[in-house]
């Protein structure tokens, strides 16, 4: 009996610092954020790659690393560093670090969605970088049947100090959906694809439309693979639009 209740301790506790790929986080490789945040005390380190495509100039290379912190229930803080490689310029860009707060209002009770909010701050540590880049993000999740569920997220974005021809605010929308795939028999991978709406930071463009379909893999109880590839499909008033984006990443928690 002993034996039994040491090896279900162990077993609850490797699960509970197990790295969650069902946890979905922009960037992860999509756009959207699901409502639920890391647990109390983790500690994780993502890892990505991407290759942003243009229609108007070369693609540009991108590196993403963000540390993340479970600083209370339901809520994480993190860290993120971009650095960017501009074919066309041939010149590289450190970007902005970005500083980041998660809050989870709420689980999903009955037919009532989860819901959480995100405040993201881009410090002006980049190229030619001037203010603060602020991003409040409301996030709600929502079961589909018994595994399926689907994500909105809505976004207001503002730079404190833009440069000539850009907005100070900017909004955007991303509806995403998330599947486990061969669940109930395995859960190690799931499926996700989403559509968003983003509008553009130059003064007399419109907004862009975008697909993007990926995957989510467990590859051990804390580490998670993922891979996506994204395309803009339409845009208005000019807007800049993306053929192929491609993004690839690494999450491990500790």
């Amino acid at each position: 009996m002993r034996r039994l209740l040491l090896i279900s301790g162990l077993l609850l506790s490797s699960l509970a610092f197990a790295s969650d790929h069902n946890n979905i986080e922009a960037g992860r490789p999509l756009r959207f954020d699901d409502a639920y945040s890391i647990a109390f005390r983790e500690r994780a380190f993502e890892f990505g790659l991407s290759l942003d495509t243009f229609r108007r100039r070369g693609p540009t290379y991108g590196n993403k690393t963000e540390f993340k912190y479970g600083l209370a229930k339901n809520q994480d803080i993190s860290v993120a560093f971009e650095p960017t490689y501009s074919s066309s310029e041939r010149r590289g860009d450190i970007g902005n670090v970005e500083i980041g707060y998660f809050n989870g209002l709420r689980r999903e009770i009955d037919n009532s969605p989860a819901l959480a909010y995100r405040v993201d701050v881009g410090l002006p540590t980049g190229r030619g970088a001037k203010g603060l880049d602020l991003r409040f993000r409301g996030i709600a999740t929502k079961a589909l049947g018994q595994y399926d569920k689907v994500h909105l997220n809505l976004d207001l974005n503002m730079n404190t100090n833009p440069g000539p021809g850009e907005r100070r605010h900017t909004v955007g929308a991303v509806l995403g959906y998330s599947k486990p795939l061969g669940y109930p028999r395995r859960f190690d991978q799931t499926l996700v694809a989403d559509f968003a709406i983003q509008q553009s930071k130059n003064e007399g463009d419109g907004f862009v439309g975008s697909v993007g379909l990926g995957l989510r893999r467990q590859v051990s109880p804390r580490t998670v693979f993922d891979i996506g590839i994204t395309s803009d499909i339409f845009s208005t008033k000019g807007a800049e639009r993306s053929p192929v984006r491609f993004a690839i990443g690494y999450s491990v928690s500790f």
